[in-house]
């Protein structure tokens, strides 16, 4: 008999209630609530993916002895399934600022990529990239493939994954390959099959900032990545790229922040593509003032509306990014961050109307910053699922934002 973890709905120790400005304020409140998930104590790097009908699939690193394991489950509407095993190996990186994903391709297939640790000592260590696929529901799974050409002992890091084709899917990441050389990264990706096999490695852009994690979507009209830029000013904005009838179009930014920092944030951009419609959220520090913003795009991110400022710098309150988003069939956005309050980290989400109407900002968590890590939000119908990595980093949490399907 096929076991699965039943769910068990309880509502958080502590849901805390900001105050917002009444005109401010949407009229419904969202109530948010934990989710029993198979993943055991000392779990870390936990991360959502979609499959086409739009089903979380939960992916997580979790300890084995000597070992690490990567695994995921599916969540089916009531109940997730049971936990199936993609790879182990000791030097898998449990990092939730660059976790693995897997992902269901709209074929049946599964495709995994992760970060391996390489190297031998401190000046000489690096990250390769892996990739495996599995046509058997998980069962069994491909050998693991390098997904990119180059061999250098260098960073190949935070990675995004989405599903491209029936039986594809194309991953993004950061490259450090040009570094010594010539001292940037770059933004590239590529194209793995369900058998997996790889091809088409492109550079989308050739200079961005080092280690922010990267966000990736698609539709069957366009593929979309969010990402941080660079340029020799040291300016870091977040830029976007579109791949439409296989072609990568050059970067644009999506919006000028003018963020001028000589080094990088390790805060990257969150990205949700729904139909045509496309929300990107972000953190920012230009003119010393920490703020998270949101900007909509209803044309695949040609054009984007004024940001929207989420949370901004007061007295007591600073915004830490970390963000994460999703955006519902009607329109309303759900949004997550960390929010450093009176001296105590939290995670923090809240919902934006169809109208830019902000509502309520609600306490999910609290911890340390290293702990909390970064959320990761999917929608499910009329609520959204998100997963974070507890308050000490090595507890993976799972809870639904809105009505329980």
């Amino acid at each position: 008999m096929k076991l699965v973890t039943t769910l068990a709905v309880t509502t958080l120790s502590v849901i805390l209630l900001l105050f917002v400005p009444p005109d401010k304020q949407a009229s419904a409140v969202l109530p948010i609530r934990e989710l029993k998930n198979p993943a055991i104590p000392g779990s870390k790097a936990p991360s959502l993916t979609l499959n086409a009908k739009d089903t979380p699939l939960l992916a997580w690193v979790e300890p084995a002895g000597s070992t690490k394991v990567l695994k995921f489950a599916s969540w089916d509407s009531h109940r997730w399934s049971a936990p199936r095993t993609v790879v182990q190996n000791p030097t898998i990186d449990a990092d939730s600022a660059a976790p693995p994903f897997v992902v269901e391709l709209p074929g049946g297939a599964f495709i995994a990529v992760w970060s391996q640790s390489v190297g031998d000592d401190q000046k000489n260590e690096g990250d390769f990239l892996l990739a495996s696929a599995s046509t058997t529901e998980g069962k069994t799974w491909s050998a693991p493939v390098r997904i990119h050409t180059d061999q250098s002992i260098s960073e190949h890091s935070f990675d995004s994954i989405a599903a491209t084709a029936s039986d594809e899917a194309t991953i993004v990441w950061l490259d450090s390959r040009a570094d010594k050389s010539q001292h940037r990264y770059q933004l590239m990706s590529v194209v793995v099959d369900a058998k997996g096999h790889l091809r088409q490695e492109e550079t989308i852009d050739p200079d961005t900032c080092t280690c922010c994690p990267t966000a990736f979507a698609s539709t069957q009209d366009a593929a979309v990545v969010v990402y941080r830029g660079h340029n020799p000013q040291e300016i870091r904005d977040i830029k976007i790229a579109r791949r439409t009838s296989g072609k990568w179009d050059a970067p644009s930014l999506v919006h000028d922040d003018l963020w001028k920092i000589n080094g990088c944030p390790v805060n990257g951009p969150a990205l949700s593509l729904n139909g045509s419609h496309l929300a990107v959220v972000w953190f920012t520090g230009a003119g010393d003032k920490a703020e998270i913003r949101l900007a909509k795009s209803d044309d695949l991110g040609r054009t984007f509306q004024p940001p929207v400022a989420l949370s901004t710098q007061e007295s007591g309150s600073r915004p830490l990014g970390h963000v994460a988003v999703t955006l519902l069939d009607s329109g309303t956005v759900v949004a997550a961050w960390l929010q450093r309050e009176n001296g105590a980290t939290r995670l923090v989400a809240r919902t934006i109307s169809p109208a830019n109407i902000i509502g309520q900002k609600y306490v999910i968590d609290a911890g340390t910053e290293q702990g909390l890590g970064y959320p990761r939000i999917q929608r499910m119908g009329k609520s959204a699922m998100i997963t974070w990595s507890g308050k000490t980093g090595a507890d993976v949490r799972t809870a639904v934002i809105g009505e329980v399907q």
